[in-house]
């Protein structure tokens, strides 16, 4: 009887450390193939260096962290059934990371019904800042406050006048497209022509073709990197070189990369460079990412977000539940990096640089 006893002590002791031991899973769905690709694979892989970092030391509270990452391509429609999917089959405690507005857009009924956690989405759309939607952390800064400092600078300060947009026809274009004709009606300037493309296109024949008609200096663009350096490309066949601007969203390091030493492009950054910036966290991704890929301003806020998220679920080691990280994730420090937190975003101030 007594030898029964102990057998039964012993293996109650190892069903509950083989259920501390089980993964906390987060969800991801992002573009992983197709023309805006490299957005999910950076994101991605800038926050894995911070996770698989954690799991050497042990995990959070000796349970690993485990990304479950699927590929919608940037389609609203395959965001949909992979957050069900992340939802209901993989059960995970959080979404982390989502790339872009038409895709949150998509599963935000979902969302708002399950009350999941939706954290630092790729996306600064205002749809994903509503005062009632306390379950989404923002961790980007907003497209009205890049597109107001956008404007401040290259109109105000630059004093360019003949304006043009080169426009993603969807959700996110729709969101960035007001913000910037907001910012231009305050000045009584209205855009010479507004030129809309289709999401992944690959068509720019004639988005370019009304840009060139009207000949504008400063071309204000909503897109991704592919797409836009498609469109410039065109355009310089064509002898037309304005200034172009793109917001952080477009993907600035991948962009660059894509184009010519004659291209003026500035752009919106929420982000410092993660080549040259000297901050502690900058030094902190390049660390890790070491010699493997080439910094990107993406992979670099993946760093970051993945960053506070790991120090929330740290700080919930004896309550790891959803409650506890929303409550938790507040009041984290990043580094040496300022925030700004309110009850709607963590803000990042846009910052600008010149490409090209």
């Amino acid at each position: 009887m007594w030898r029964f006893f102990l057998l039964l002590l012993w293996l109650g002791s190892f069903v509950a450390v083989a259920e501390d031991q089980s993964p906390i899973r987060l969800g991801m769905s992002a573009p992983f193939s197709g023309p805006a690709a490299q957005l999910g694979l950076s994101y991605r892989h800038g926050a894995e260096l911070v996770f698989q970092k954690q799991n050497q030391r042990g995990g959070i509270a000796g349970r690993p962290l485990q990304l479950v990452a699927l590929d919608d391509g940037y389609e609203p429609m395959r965001t949909v059934a992979n957050t069900r999917q992340l939802l209901f089959s993989h059960q995970v405690m959080a979404l982390f990371g989502y790339i872009g507005t038409p895709t949150s857009s998509a599963v935000l009924p979902m969302l708002r019904h399950e009350q999941v956690p939706y954290l630092a989405p790729f996306s600064g759309a205002d749809l994903l800042r509503q005062s009632e939607d306390h379950f989404i952390y923002n961790f980007r800064a907003s497209y009205a406050e890049e597109a107001k400092a956008q404007i401040k600078y290259l109109v105000d300060q630059q004093q360019l006048r003949k304006i043009a947009l080169l426009i993603q026809a969807d959700e996110f274009g729709a969101t960035l497209e007001q913000s910037f004709l907001t910012e231009l009606s305050y000045r009584g300037i209205k855009p010479l022509v507004i030129s809309r493309f289709q999401r992944n296109s690959s068509d720019l024949s004639q988005a370019v073709k009304q840009l060139v008609q009207y000949q504008p200096e400063l071309v204000l663009t909503v897109g991704t990197y592919q797409v836009l350096a498609q469109a410039i490309k065109l355009a310089n066949l064509k002898k037309f070189r304005p200034v172009y601007s793109v917001v952080s969203f477009t993907g600035v390091s991948e962009l660059a990369l894509m184009l010519g030493s004659q291209d003026k492009v500035v752009a919106s950054m929420v982000m410092p460079d993660p080549v040259s910036n000297q901050s502690d966290l900058a030094r902190a991704y390049r660390d890790a990412a070491g010699q493997q890929i080439p910094l990107s301003d993406i992979a670099f806020e993946g760093f970051a977000a993945a960053t506070l998220l790991v120090q929330a679920l740290q700080q919930c080691s004896e309550d790891i539940s959803r409650s506890c990280l929303l409550k938790t994730l507040p009041a984290q420090q990043l580094y040496d990096f300022e925030l700004h937190y309110d009850q709607n975003a963590i803000r990042l101030q846009p910052r600008y640089f010149w490409s090209g």
